[in-house]
């Protein structure tokens, strides 16, 4: 059943053979709806008006443009009543206008109706409109991307957004088409925006004073991608050794391949970050080395360019050097007295010196400087403490740590 109910209302002839039989049932019954309608009894006279009919236009559309045209128009209807009725209920007429042979240019022109019986009176509101009838045109735009800045969070940056299609085809009337100023696409986000979106945009086709253009436009939304970058920080590089190498190896050197990244992050993070810092641990680097070490982000960072860093590490092999007959001096020593070494014999004593080959290579006895300290020491017999100084890059030890002497009064 419910299957031939559907294919009934699937036909137009039955529509409208259900809409007369309505119209006479309400005739018979004199039941009307008075709504924007007037009946006389005795002159069976009825009218009416049927609202919203569309406008139909002929001209030649491959060629022309018209505007000014409205989209809708309504139609008053008088005459006798089952008449007006089943009229008002199919609404199977047409409000046209005929602009097949109209000049180029601004014009008034007539609504009329067809398809409705000639008992009819029949009155069109608007009756005359006024129309501009322009040689069709299609001409090729860019889109201008508009984003507002504002929705960024702070310290966020948009870059030059993306559209796709980059262009549209802009079809009207001539003189319109030569009005356009502008052609943009306006992307629309809740703030606050703080990464990288696509959204989908209606091209605005607008004169130099920003007013809308009617215009056909293909097609009429477009894709605009806005790239938004976070905040970012370019800070130095700073390698922190950690352990101690292997006995007998030396750490020559610890080189990045780079001195600087670039943080991106939240602002305040980035505010108080002066450098990123690259632990090396040493302890079990046994000759040169690259090693790939990636960079550890504290909260807030949320990126790092480059991702790693990687390391040089250069070593060499650590050599021994004697170098022997290193006078002691000796400092703080009371006037009126005077100092002998007991041991060693002669003041004279060596170094133990560890270190790179090229280095140990050109030390010399004058490179150390040793010394003890007498201050305060009175007449008799000392044993002190036998002091180094000498070069940062090499390791040294006493063969004799510490010395005796002899101070007397002279």
């Amino acid at each position: 059943m419910d299957k031939i109910l559907g294919r009934l209302m699937e036909s137009k002839w039955f529509i409208r053979i259900f809409a007369l039989v309505i119209a006479i049932l309400l005739y018979l019954s004199v039941s009307v709806d008075q709504r924007g309608s007037n009946y006389s009894a005795g002159s069976n006279n009825f009218s009416t008006t049927v609202e919203d009919v569309p406008v139909e236009a002929y001209y030649d559309q491959d060629n022309f443009v018209v505007t000014g045209l409205p989209e809708t128009a309504d139609v008053h209807l008088e005459g006798n009543s089952s008449i007006v009725q089943i009229t008002k209920s199919l609404r199977d007429f047409t409000v046209y206008v005929d602009l097949t042979n109209a000049p180029i240019g601004i014009q008034k022109a007539e609504l009329k109706v067809k398809n409705i019986s000639d008992k009819l009176k029949v009155r069109i509101d608007p009756a005359v409109v006024t129309v501009n009838v322009q040689e069709k045109v299609t001409k090729e735009f860019s889109v201008e991307p508009e984003f507002n800045k504002n929705a960024l969070e702070e310290g966020y940056t948009a870059e030059e957004p993306l559209v796709e299609p980059g262009k549209v085809s802009v079809t009207g009337g001539k003189d319109v088409i030569d009005q356009i100023a502008y052609v943009r696409a306006v992307v629309n986000a809740d703030a606050p925006v703080n990464e990288t979106f696509t959204r989908k945009a209606d091209v605005l086709v607008l004169d130099k004073n920003m007013n809308k253009l009617d215009v056909i436009v293909e097609p009429n939304q477009v894709s605009v991608t806005v790239p938004v970058a976070s905040p970012s920080k370019t800070v130095p590089v700073v390698i922190k050794q950690t352990g101690s190498p292997k006995e007998g190896i030396i750490i020559k050197s610890i080189e990045p391949s780079i001195r600087e990244v670039i943080l991106f992050g939240k602002k305040k993070v980035l505010d108080e970050t002066p450098s990123i810092e690259i632990p090396i641990d040493v302890s079990n680097i046994e000759r040169d080395t690259k090693i790939n070490i990636p960079i550890k982000l504290r909260e807030g960072i949320t990126a790092a360019s480059p991702e790693t860093i990687t390391v040089h590490i250069s070593v060499e092999k650590e050599e021994t050097k004697e170098i022997s007959n290193i006078p002691i001096r000796y400092n703080g020593l009371a006037k009126g007295y005077g100092l002998s070494f007991v041991q060693p014999v002669g003041g004279e004593t060596s170094l133990t010196v560890k270190g790179p080959a090229h280095v140990l290579k050109d030390l010399q006895a004058d490179d150390f400087e040793l010394f003890i300290d007498v201050n305060g020491l009175t007449e008799g017999r000392h044993e002190v403490d036998i002091q180094v100084e000498g070069p940062e890059d090499v390791k040294w030890e006493l063969v004799l740590k510490t010395a005796i002497i002899q101070i007397a009064k002279t």
